[in-house]
């Protein structure tokens, strides 16, 4: 075992693991924000509009339950670019709404700036900013992802900020999945100093990030990912989770060319119980180093 595991190994494996799916997916995000049983009855809430401009008229009009649920469903609907207003009346109004919901119920303002930033559109930028210092945690949570959805490189400093000082590791897990998100090599120093980070969903989001910035630092971390036994060193993770997380890394390996992944993935398409990370490796072996398993 190297020393790399051997580091990661001694980490406190009573932290209280979210599984770097989240970088990918918007939806565990938010369960991580308002809570699992939260969503499992907002799933029966059923919308007869998928129209934007509709959705946020009833964010600014109706009910307190209707505002929260509107601003919920257009999150969904703004992540989806078809759907997508381009006029800036819409984007004006969308930011008007948003200064008002400071003093709206949270959840108000959570949903509407992951609306904001499920349009990827740095046109939000600002207003995002500024919801990195509200005084709920709902919202500031969300303003942590959205900013590094929109990919401000004008919010870098405040995420490092929130990192190195915020007592929430949920906060600091955001911020450091929106640097990786953002892409922007002068967060290169500071990521691979998370590469350290007593958390270790800190540590596997920054090596992710650093991925995407094509940064060989991350390779050790990656591997470790790769690696079925010593996921399993984290009760946390059951095999279903497990498997998750090495398709995931599995999906890295094509972010950064290197050698050192081409031993793992033979070992996954081979040994692996998962026909899923078998199948996932033997893709990644062909694809990346034209290999025929």
């Amino acid at each position: 075992m190297n020393n790399a595991t051997n580091i990661e190994m001694e980490s406190n494996e009573s932290s209280r693991i979210y599984t770097l799916f989240y970088s990918f997916f918007l939806i565990p995000f938010m369960i991580a924000i308002f809570g699992a049983v939260f969503f499992l009855l907002f799933r029966f809430i059923t919308f007869e509009t998928n129209d934007a401009s509709e959705l946020l008229n009833q964010v600014k009009i109706g009910s307190a339950t209707k505002r929260w649920q509107s601003a919920y469903e257009l999150s969904k609907v703004l992540n989806d670019p078809e759907l997508v207003p381009i006029d800036n009346s819409f984007k004006n109004q969308m930011i008007s709404a948003y200064r008002y919901s400071i003093n709206d119920d949270p959840l108000v303002r959570a949903y509407l700036a992951i609306a904001m930033g499920a349009t990827r559109d740095v046109y939000y930028a600002d207003e995002l900013i500024e919801g990195l210092s509200d005084d709920s945690r709902e919202s500031r949570l969300a303003a942590i992802q959205a900013v590094g959805m929109v990919g401000t490189d004008a919010a870098i400093d405040q995420l490092i900020e929130i990192i190195k000082k915020s007592d929430f590791q949920d906060e600091r897990l955001a911020a450091t999945m929106s640097l990786g998100f953002i892409n922007n090599d002068s967060s290169v120093p500071f990521l691979i100093s998370l590469l350290d980070d007593e958390e270790p969903n800190i540590r596997w989001d920054a090596a992710i990030g650093l991925a995407k910035m094509q940064s060989t630092a991350s390779v050790p971390t990656i591997i470790n990912l790769m690696d079925r036994e010593y996921l399993m060193t984290f009760p946390e993770l059951d095999q279903n989770e497990i498997t998750s997380v090495i398709l995931t890394a599995i999906e890295t390996t094509s972010l950064i060319s290197v050698e050192e992944f081409e031993p793992n993935l033979l070992d996954l398409a081979k040994f692996d119980e998962s026909l899923k990370v078998r199948d996932a490796a033997i893709k990644s072996l062909k694809k990346n180093y034209n290999k025929v398993i």
